[in-house]
């Protein structure tokens, strides 16, 4: 018997030189002599072929038996394995906070971009949740008893119409997402339109006592959310967007400080106003009065900042009919300018003083071109005000000339950060960012500073107008040694740049940062490095 085969062989097993003989015969039609014996190898073969399919099925049986096997026991060491993971020791708690980390956050923001009706059946069932709780009895404990994870909800009802689910299950959804948050505090991002903007307040009025952050989109609500009004116990931040004109049930939040409105100032709610501390307010609509607008600064009693961006023509811009004090801390103006405006668009500034302002910023609105920034109306601003002792953040980005710009440092003697931005619009034919400035901003040989001598952060958008050993010159003043205040330098070069900073210097410059007092960054200029 041969090994090989497991112990099984045929006797009758033909010989090599056998077969090769047996096939001569075929092949040149020569009439065999032996047949007898062709003849019995044929009978014996088939009763041997049958004996060797009996021992292939017992052979196949049992292959399958230790197939089968094997595969029970790695499936079991796999089970073992999985038993002893360091996930299973983990607690609930920190189970909980990855999950959190796998929110798709992109999914659960508003814009005025709409969505597919996929991705709202999504968010307003939270499907990574549920995709979640599906792989194990105790992932699904941690995805559904855990509120925290249930504290945000977005809605667009904008798509509710061509959703395949129908408006009644839609609601009964969210009502199950909103009900797993429990007591939880929650954001809300919604955007409500008709036809079934009541049914949906009316169901969002049942949370109302958890609301912590608020997104409101679209009309007036006030019919389905009336039955809130003095239950906004958690209410923080709000940010409303259209027509909320008379709503009331926004005036009793007591922990409300922060808000946001984009739209006419006539459709504003009634707001708890002594006790905001930020706001921001969007308009779009330039043939509101001016004055209509800046008089919400009458009504930020106790508020420390402030982001107004307003649109402006040449009728909007009248004479303020009262001069408009206020103690806000921080002030942030974005501009959009028509055809006409844009040189009287800082004239606004004669009728308004900030006695207690640390920071002031002029910007042009997103998309829009720069207004033209008018030295006179600030300084004068500045001297009523008494910037000269009270300002410490300044950030330009507007039309102005060198020479101009530095006419305001000179009643900034306080100033801490500045920030500026070379325009590159059509209406700019000069640049601020200069040799001229940048060699004014320099301290002296014997450590005196003429101009701003206590700035801490230079912050400069550019084009890149100076000359680099100009601006290294500068950083080499302004830069302390070790144990004094940490300067930071922040060079951010805008996309219409005509050249490149020589990489020597910038190497020269990044030698600085090992004394340990100096900070600097650099690289490409982008929205997101704008500083305020």
């Amino acid at each position: 018997m041969d090994p090989r085969v497991g112990g099984f062989s045929s006797t009758h097993l033909p010989m090599a030189p056998q077969v090769a003989k047996v096939r001569d015969l075929s092949r040149f039609g020569i009439l065999p002599t032996d047949m007898a014996n062709l003849r019995a190898s044929i009978s014996v073969g088939g009763l041997e072929v049958a004996r060797y399919d009996i021992e292939i099925e017992r052979l196949q049986k049992e292959l399958n038996r230790l197939t089968s096997e094997r595969h029970a026991l790695a499936s079991y060491a796999e089970v073992c394995r999985s038993a002893l993971s360091p996930v299973h020791r983990m607690p609930n708690e920190l189970l909980a906070y990855i999950f959190k980390w796998c929110f798709p956050h992109k999914l659960y923001s508003i814009s005025l971009q709409t969505g597919t009706p996929a991705e709202e059946v999504d968010r307003i069932c939270h499907r990574h949740l549920l995709e979640l709780s599906r792989v194990c009895f105790r992932w699904h404990n941690a995805a559904m008893e855990t509120p925290q994870l249930w504290s945000e909800m977005a809605v667009d009802m904008r798509v509710w119409d061509r959703c395949d689910i129908p408006v009644a299950n839609l609601l009964r959804m969210l009502e199950s997402s909103l009900d797993r948050g429990q007591q939880h505090p929650l954001t809300l991002d919604v955007y409500a339109v008709d036809p079934h903007q009541h049914s949906f307040f009316k169901l969002l009025s049942k949370h109302v006592q958890r609301w912590q952050t608020a997104i409101l989109w679209g009309d007036d609500g006030n019919n389905g959310l009336r039955t809130s009004a003095g239950n906004l116990l958690q209410l923080k931040k709000l940010n409303i967007i259209g027509n909320w004109k008379d709503v009331e049930i926004f005036r009793a939040a007591p922990l409300l400080q922060e808000v946001t409105f984009i739209g006419g100032v006539d459709n504003l709610p009634k707001l708890p106003w002594p006790q905001i501390q930020r706001f921001t307010y969007k308009d779009f609509f330039a043939n509101v009065s001016l004055s209509a607008r800046l008089s919400l600064l009458h009504l930020l009693t106790s508020a420390t900042s402030a982001k107004l961006s307003l649109d402006l023509n040449p009728s909007s811009i009248v004479p303020l009919g009262v001069s408009i004090t206020s103690n806000l801390r921080y002030i942030q103006f974005e501009l959009a300018t028509t055809a006409g405006s844009t040189v009287a668009a800082c004239q606004f500034l004669r009728n308004l003083t900030f006695p207690c302002l640390k920071s002031f910023g002029l910007f042009p609105r997103r998309y829009k071109n720069p207004p033209i920034w008018n030295s006179s109306q600030f300084i004068s601003l500045a001297t009523r005000s008494g910037f000269d002792s009270c300002l410490t953040h300044l950030v330009i980005h507007a039309i102005v000339t060198d020479d101009e710009l530095l006419r305001c440092l000179e009643v900034l003697p306080k100033l801490l950060l500045l920030s500026i931005t070379d325009c590159t619009s059509p209406g700019a034919t000069q640049t601020v960012i200069t040799n001229t400035l940048l060699t004014q901003l320099q301290c002296m040989s014997d450590a005196r500073c003429l101009l701003v001598p206590d700035l801490q952060s230079l912050t400069l958008n550019t084009v890149l107008e100076f000359t680099d050993s100009v601006y290294l010159d500068l950083v080499l003043s302004r830069a302390g040694s070790e144990g004094e205040l940490t300067f930071i330098a922040n060079l951010w070069w805008l996309e219409a740049r005509r050249r490149d900073v020589a990489a020597e210097v910038l190497e020269e410059i990044t030698k600085l940062t090992t004394r340990g007092a100096f900070i600097f960054n650099r690289g490409e200029w982008n929205i997101n490095t704008r500083l305020m």
